[in-house]
């Protein structure tokens, strides 16, 4: 074994200082010219314009080393200046003012524009004559001149925060160009946020890929909702097939607000995929053999025990999860093969946190994908074989430039909560005392209405939950906001737009047939899943005794305490 080095105080004190630098400016510890050398435009004059971007890296870990960079598929975003920031907790104390149910409607040109001036970053044309590194650089000259097209022909107050990472881009080029079938992903409660109509019209007209959009989480949403952003959805992309999944279906909740306990998770019987499957044997006719797909949802349908997690998914070349880089080999379109060596290939495409990996989980019938609420959890494309004939490929979570109101989309986390406190009454959801206290109980006596604020909404649940600081002792409204806006994210505190005109014809949808065909299907799984639950208790009490009482109540009564997860970048864009 060879003799360590010695170290000396003096390498010490630097590496402390390097670590200290990365942490105070991150842009050190991982340096990308392709978007730090782009101007923007701050105000829409020659005098905003800036020298350089300033970039967020989510979740940044410090780099091992040259030949392995841990930071290469980070999210990037554009980082709030500290002044914004200020603005933002300045404006997060003023008292919260109810919004109209009208407005929780919105429609798609609010969120994309009425124009195709809103694109997204396309692989630029090329061959295999080309080397790596000529590949490579061509790729991140186009990005860079793409970066400053967006970021000078548009008002940088008006754009969202979109991924500015080139490499997350290209993990989507890789997924749609060996895809036969593209799957845009979309969370019910809202899709008009989570499908750019300038991707559908990339993969419709440019690779002409046929594009299936599911709604997924349907079981967070009331049917009637699910049926008009279906009908919505319809009209929007005319071409496109409309597909409702959830990989844990339970009972629906008739008002599409309030606050909804936590379910357990255990059995694995997903809505949709026989869906799915008429639709792709639908739109393949008979260019792919499909009944191994089938022969597997038949299977599973009657089967009464829960699926071993040992089960394998068939004869397929690799049953488990592979990772491919095709940044080297790249593809032409033009000697493209749809369904080659008769596999049928399916893509899964969205947003951050919409279920890309759970919709995979549920297809498959075990967890061959990692889960995680985290942002950016899925930082490669992931291709996995169902059966010998289909196989699915997972793409990283990628947010895409819109008009989308940047409350959603903040790093300091009390903007979200006045979002969400606008729309939803969460004092009286989450049964929270003013922290004001006597003031705010005179003018409760007085007839005067209590006022909230962001910040008091948040003190409020961290006095509640005994979250205090450690030096200080202060109520943490930043855990406290974190945590909120967790249940937000996974469903407890649950809020749901609604496509334009929903609530003016709230009854017709109520009383539309896919609304009750929905709430059947919802029911139906909830009881096949608490019924292989129930089998799968039974067998477990079987070979290991009965469990105590405390272990169910602490598994059945998750308390409002609980840690929940990181939250959706969609929601939150924020170092927890």
């Amino acid at each position: 074994m060879p003799r360590k080095q010695p170290y000396s105080g003096k390498q010490k004190k630097k590496q402390l200082r390097e670590r200290r630098s990365r942490k105070q400016d991150p842009r050190g510890a991982y340096d990308d010219d392709a978007i730090h050398d782009v101007p923007y435009d701050g105000d829409a004059s020659a005098d905003g314009i800036q020298s350089h971007l300033e970039v967020q890296h989510i979740n940044q870990q410090p780099s091992a080393g040259k030949d392995c960079d841990p930071n290469r598929f980070r999210l990037h975003f554009l980082k709030i200046t500290p002044e914004e920031m200020r603005q933002r907790k300045k404006a997060a104390r003023k008292p919260l003012t109810k919004v109209k149910e009208d407005d929780l409607e919105i429609s798609m040109e609010s969120v994309h524009g009425s124009d195709e001036s809103l694109d997204f970053p396309k692989r630029p044309p090329w061959n295999f004559s080309l080397t790596k590194t000529q590949l490579e650089q061509q790729e991140q000259d186009y990005f860079h001149e793409y970066l400053q097209t967006m970021l000078t022909s548009h008002k940088l107050q008006d754009l969202s925060f979109f991924e500015l990472n080139l490499e997350t881009w290209r993990q989507l080029w890789r997924v749609t160009e060996i895809s036969d079938i593209l799957l845009l992903i979309a969370d019910i409660r809202y899709p008009a946020l989570h499908l750019p109509p300038s991707l559908y019209r990339y993969l419709r007209k440019d690779l002409r890929r046929d594009v299936l959009v599911v709604l997924n989480k349907v079981d967070l949403a009331p049917p009637s909702l699910v049926s008009a952003w279906r009908a919505y959805l319809t009209s929007v992309f005319p071409e496109a097939h409309i597909v409702c999944f959830s990989s844990f279906p339970k009972p629906p909740e008739e008002s599409p607000t309030g606050l909804h306990k936590k379910q357990r998770r255990t059995a694995m019987k997903p809505m949709g995929p026989q869906d799915l499957l008429d639709v792709c044997r639908e739109v393949i006719k008979d260019k792919v053999d499909l009944t191994s797909w089938q022969h597997k949802l038949d299977t599973e349908n009657t089967s009464t025990a829960a699926p071993d997690k040992h089960t394998d998914t068939g004869d397929a070349p690799d049953a488990a999860t592979t990772h491919h880089d095709h940044t080297a080999q790249g593809f032409d379109p033009g000697i493209y093969q749809r369904f080659r060596d008769g596999i049928l290939t399916i893509g899964c495409i969205g947003y951050p946190n919409v279920g890309k990996s759970s919709l995979i989980n549920g297809l498959v019938g075990r967890k061959v994908v990692s889960v995680s609420r985290t942002p950016g959890h899925t930082k490669h494309l992931q291709t996995i074989f169902l059966t010998p004939t289909v196989r699915l490929s997972d793409c990283p979570g990628l947010v895409f430039p819109s008009y989308v109101d940047k409350s959603l989309q903040v790093r300091e986390p009390y903007s979200a909560v006045g979002y969400l406190a606008q729309r939803v009454d969460l004092p009286s959801l989450l049964r929270l005392s003013h922290p004001a206290g006597a003031e705010q109980s005179a003018k409760r006596d007085r007839g005067q209405e209590i006022q909230w604020s962001a910040l008091d909404i948040c003190e409020g649940w961290a006095i509640k939950h005994g979250f205090f600081t450690a030096k200080a002792s202060r109520p943490d409204i930043y855990r406290a906001a974190n945590q909120i806006l967790r249940m937000a994210v996974e469903g407890r505190v649950r809020l749901c737009l609604a496509p334009p005109k929903y609530f003016q014809q709230q009854e017709k949808w109520r009383n539309d047939p896919f609304a009750t065909q929905l709430t059947e299907l919802l029911h139906r799984q909830t009881q096949l899943s608490e019924h292989e639950e129930e089998s799968s208790d039974s067998e477990s009490e079987g070979e290991h005794g009965t469990d105590s009482e405390d272990g169910d109540a602490e598994s059945d009564g998750e308390t409002e305490a609980k840690c929940y997860a990181t939250s959706n970048p969609f929601a939150l864009l924020t170092d927890d």
